[in-house]
């Protein structure tokens, strides 16, 4: 049977998927794909009103105007089910078609009418930003839907010189939208976004990375424009694969706007499909599609920062638009490997933070002048010193060196500037500068909810409260899903020695995830100093179960047999204080509950000799006052230069 021509000319492209209209066919990836007449005129109907829901009545009328009501519906049935098995869709987590349930179908995808692509003429980045335009614009000529529904997946980091040119392209996609939306639509202006996962349509599951790095990377570039609102990575990325309403993550991020989009690679050519959607009425405010060869890089992410910024209308930071107007083409190589490096970062597990730094010093390698590299490394090794994976005295100054080495760099980079200070603090003792060097990665990424967050416990420490409850309100906001913040305003007011509030925070953090080790390492030490052995205790015991520690020492069951519980607690923390398995200042902090102030004493000065980080906590701690006014306890204080 032959096939009538569609009324739709040429030929689309949707995903790694081509319609010919005229040839009637169906190809993926340039390879035909076998679909029967009626299929592919269903296709053809959903196409050309993409978008837009489409009846069961109206394709009854269409495609099946002589079929009796049980026939059509057998007939619409088999045909939808042809078509999503030929686009490798489904129902439940639809790419391209949609169920409007008890209605119809909606093409959800963006589509780009191929011919335009093919009769544009090539517009470099630079050629583009010189004559006032987009530089995707110049390039592609796309056919945006009228409506859209969401799907939520996702994932972090990633790609290389594809990345960069793809990057560029979505500066594009970003400048008209905005500024239409904010001054000429009549809507309410964008102050905040989050880029939502991207999803990756590639067929080769080892490229998901690729995927989150657009995410990623965009997060980044966004935040450090200035004035506008970037929600941190840490709380976008729990929307990947979640199902949720747009509406929804308007009120759990509180963001005007979100940027989302699919990622396919194939070979050297790379496609991303991109929208902003206003969280406010769910209403997409623009979409458009992106084909690419890796090997037309010119910058990283300068076109994307600087058409933002104009489309929400906020100043760009002078230090960024000096980075922008200077961006350097990268080692696709290098470029390659740090992306895997941030991947493993983002775990923060002991194992993925010391593959990262296999990652980042093989990017540095291939490419010496590679500061974002650096600067990630010097993250890395902040972790391992933070969470005592390697002695002190080994990740402290390796941080410190590639913080400054990034810096030489690129004196730009906000995640330089606050690991350097993370280093001066935590190991340096140097405090002044350190508040400095926060200060100054707050200048040039004020969106990072990482700096503000460390900047908050730094000012803690420095016995400046209300300076640290301000710098973690805004780290929760710009990251209002993380855990860790909420347990450490709860660990601010532990501080302040109000420990019900403090108890409050933990339980309710405990109450999201049972199984978050922070909130039971902070929780149980409230509990003791509040008066609570007994709660204390049961804490305790979670806190090295949670650490395999499942066997209960012998004292501890005695007196919990003889009804005990203040014995059972001190036997609990004298044993798990000699387990070895703990830092000096640990052990201080458990021998100090335990009433045991010369072993205590006696452990902070071993703290002392191994230069131990943790040591930038013991002028606030609480569980040390009944030390203050011995003269080894304010010497400590006096070797770590301790704020008065």
């Amino acid at each position: 049977m032959t096939r009538e021509a569609s009324p739709t000319k040429g030929v689309v492209r949707f995903g790694i998927y081509q319609c010919d209209f005229r040839a009637g066919e169906l190809r993926k990836n340039g390879i035909k794909v076998r679909l029967s007449d009626q299929p592919f005129r269903l296709l053809t109907v959903l196409l050309e009103r993409r978008g837009e829901l489409v009846t069961r009545q109206e394709l009854r009328e269409e495609l099946w105007p002589d079929d009796e009501f049980g026939e059509f519906n057998d007939g619409l049935n088999t045909a939808i089910n042809k078509v999503r098995a030929a686009l490798d869709d489904s129902a439940e987590n639809p790419r391209f078609i949609e169920t409007v349930p008890r209605r119809g179908y909606r093409f959800i995808a963006p589509v780009e009418a191929e011919t335009a692509v093919e009769a544009a003429e090539p517009v470099t980045a630079s050629a583009s930003v010189a004559l006032g335009i987009p530089a995707a614009s110049a390039e592609a000529k796309l056919i945006a839907p009228r409506a859209f529904s969401r799907r939520r997946k996702a994932a972090w980091i990633g790609a290389s010189f594809a990345t960069v040119a793809v990057l560029g392209a979505i500066a594009g996609f970003l400048w008209w939208p905005l500024h239409e939306h904010n001054s000429t639509a009549g809507g309410a202006r964008i102050e905040s976004i989050a880029v939502l996962p991207f999803d990756d349509f590639s067929t080769d599951a080892s490229q998901r990375y690729f995927a989150d790095g657009m995410t990623e990377e965009l997060i980044t570039d966004l935040g450090e424009l200035g004035s506008l609102r970037v929600t941190s990575r840490a709380s976008v990325m729990r929307y990947r694969g979640a199902q949720k309403p747009i509406r929804e993550i308007r009120e759990e991020l509180g963001v005007d706007a979100v940027v989302e989009g699919s990622v396919v690679r194939s070979g050297k050519s790379v496609r991303v499909d991109a929208r902003l959607v206003d969280t406010s009425d769910d209403r997409q405010i623009w979409a458009e599609s992106f084909t690419r060869n890796e090997q037309d890089v010119i910058a990283l992410q300068d076109d994307i920062a600087r058409a933002v910024a104009q489309r929400v209308e906020v100043a760009i930071n002078p230090s960024v638009r000096a980075r922008l107007r200077n961006a350097r083409p990268v080692n696709a190589q290098a470029y390659e490997a740090y992306l895997h490096g941030i991947t493993y970062l983002a775990h923060h597990s002991d194992a993925d933070l010391l593959r990262s730094l296999d990652y980042f010093k093989q990017a540095t390698a291939i490419d010496p002048t590679m500061a974002v590299a650096y600067a990630a490394e010097a993250r890395a090794y902040c972790y391992l010193g933070d969470y005592s994976v390697l002695p002190d005295r080994v990740v402290w100054p390796q941080a410190e060196m590639a913080a400054e080495r990034a810096m030489a760099l690129d004196d730009s980079i906000a995640e330089a500037h606050a690991t350097r200070a993370f280093a001066l603090w935590r190991y340096e003792w140097n405090w002044s500068e350190a508040d400095a060097e926060f200060r100054k990665a707050l200048a040039l990424g004020p969106n990072d909810s990482d700096t503000h967050h460390l900047y908050g416990i730094f000012l803690a420490t420095r016995q400046d409260f209300a300076g640290a409850e301000q710098q973690l309100r805004i780290a929760r906001g710009l990251d209002p899903l993380s855990l860790i913040i909420r347990t450490n305003l709860g660990w601010l007011s532990y501080y302040r020695r109000d420990y019900t509030t403090a108890i409050a925070d933990y339980r309710s953090v405990l109450q999201s995830d049972g199984m978050f080790l922070p909130a039971h390492e902070k929780l149980w030490i409230a509990y003791a100093l509040q008066g609570d052995t007994k709660d204390a205790a049961n804490e305790v015991e979670d806190v090295f179960r949670l650490y395999h520690h499942e066997e209960l020492p012998d004292g501890a069951l005695a007196a919990a047999e003889r009804g005990d519980p203040a014995a059972r607690f001190r036997a609990e923390l004298l044993a798990y204080a000699n387990s070895g398995d703990l830092t000096w200042y640990e052990k201080a902090r458990y021998f100090a509950v335990a009433g045991r102030k010369r072993e205590a004493l006696k452990s902070l000065q071993e703290a002392l000799r191994a230069r131990e980080s943790w040591l930038v906590y013991a002028a606030i701690e609480p569980a040390f006052d009944s030390l203050r006014s011995s003269p080894e306890f304010q010497q400590i204080l006096a070797a770590v230069n301790a704020p008065e």
